[in-house]
């Protein structure tokens, strides 16, 4: 008898941090469609933050055409980074591409995970409700996570992250979207300040920062100055390409070696990294669907503040954040799902809110619709 058939159990050998994840796994279009009965084309699909208008015509064009499917992307990409470099205006040797900034996310973690030689940063701060990858990847890389959330209106407590500082001065990664996700609102330029000056590496999130001001309001001109911050940046939202997965970061350059050293070789697949440099060629194109997903966003803000059961939070981002009140949130999805749309649901302690990214104004109009014959029925209930 073998030691392996005396002892072999590989369910047991799992590591004890998958126990308390939860899978990530959204419907995707076919099996909503399967499940409401409805054809995938009859579907409005406003639950992702995805942008409605797709790539540029230009970005599409160089997708059709691509014909390097058999060789292996550039594992740096140095045509990207130098395009993105032009459009940040900063050195394009502070960039690293990712799959996505998800990637980035984790890799980051991975840099500072502590080592049984030495090294490391221990504790992971959350500052729910937030993008959830944030607290996924540090349970995944073995870090402590510490929440400290967001007060009802979704504003960080500066103040409870200095406490918690002042209580344990051991270095800590903090993450920080902003405009944060799910309600859209901007960490400001004092708030962020302050946190730099604590024992933190913060690292902010910006993939919705193109949805507001962003020569004002991003901060990716900070870097440079600073050792203890890294912007993170993404052309899934703005630039319409979420299914191929382009995240990058501006991180300081006392970091890049041991960056390069740690992700992975070909990360970054070919195709994604035409299209991404694609989009930045034809970027007047790209800014007006912006502009369209701006103007949009404050039409549809503005009529969903006529809806009696709704409180509409501010937002800099392609999605708007509302608040139920008075009526069940089961009865909205129900009614929306029963023509087709689909919005974004939560779980506790946001199970009283809905998510609705900005569509196309006949999509938009379709949503509105269904809240004014609820609000109509409410309404004549009383």
């Amino acid at each position: 008898m073998s030691i392996r058939d005396t002892e072999w159990n590989l369910t047991r050998l799992i590591g004890e941090r998958v126990r308390g994840l939860q899978e990530y796994a959204p419907e995707p279009l076919e099996e909503v469609a399967h499940r409401l009965g409805l054809p995938v084309g009859g579907l409005i699909k406003l639950d992702a933050n995805e942008n409605p208008y797709g790539p540029t015509k230009h970005t599409l064009d160089i997708l059709t055409g691509y014909a390097y499917a058999h060789r292996y992307p550039d594992p740096i990409c140095r045509r990207l980074r130098q395009a993105i470099g032009e459009y940040l205006n900063v050195d394009p040797g502070c960039i690293l591409v990712g799959n996505g900034s998800d990637e980035l996310i984790d890799l980051t973690l991975r840099l500072f995970r502590p080592s049984p030689a030495g090294g490391g940063i221990g504790q992971v701060i959350d500052c729910p409700p937030t993008f959830g990858m944030y607290s996924f990847y540090g349970v995944t890389n073995d870090l402590e996570v510490i929440e400290i959330p967001r007060d009802q209106d979704f504003r960080v407590d500066v103040e409870g992250i200095v406490a918690l500082c002042q209580r344990d001065p051991q270095p800590k990664v903090l993450f920080l979207a902003s405009p944060n996700n799910p309600d859209g609102q901007l960490l400001s330029d004092a708030e962020l300040a302050r946190l730099l000056e604590l024992p933190l590496l913060v690292v902010l999130d910006e993939a919705y920062i193109e949805f507001g001001d962003a020569a004002q309001n991003s901060r990716v001109g900070w870097v440079a100055e600073r050792d203890n911050l890294i912007v993170l940046r993404t052309f899934s939202k703005w630039g319409g390409l979420a299914g191929l997965r382009v995240g990058y970061g501006v991180f300081p350059q006392t970091l890049m070696t041991a960056l390069y050293r740690l992700k992975s070789p070909y990360n970054v697949n070919g195709l994604a990294q035409a299209a991404a440099q694609a989009t930045l060629e034809d970027l007047p194109t790209a800014q007006a669907n912006i502009h369209k997903i701006v103007a949009e966003r404050e039409r549809l803000r503005t009529k969903l503040q006529e809806i009696s059961f709704l409180r509409i939070y501010p937002s800099q981002a392609n999605f708007l954040l509302c608040r139920v009140q008075g009526m069940a949130v089961e009865t909205i999805r129900q009614a929306m799902e029963k023509r087709g749309i689909i919005l974004r649901y939560f779980r506790p302690p946001l199970e009283d809110c809905i998510r609705i990214t900005v569509g196309t104004p006949m999509q938009d109009e379709a949503v509105l619709m269904v809240f004014r014959a609820l609000d109509k029925e409410r309404q004549d209930g009383q």
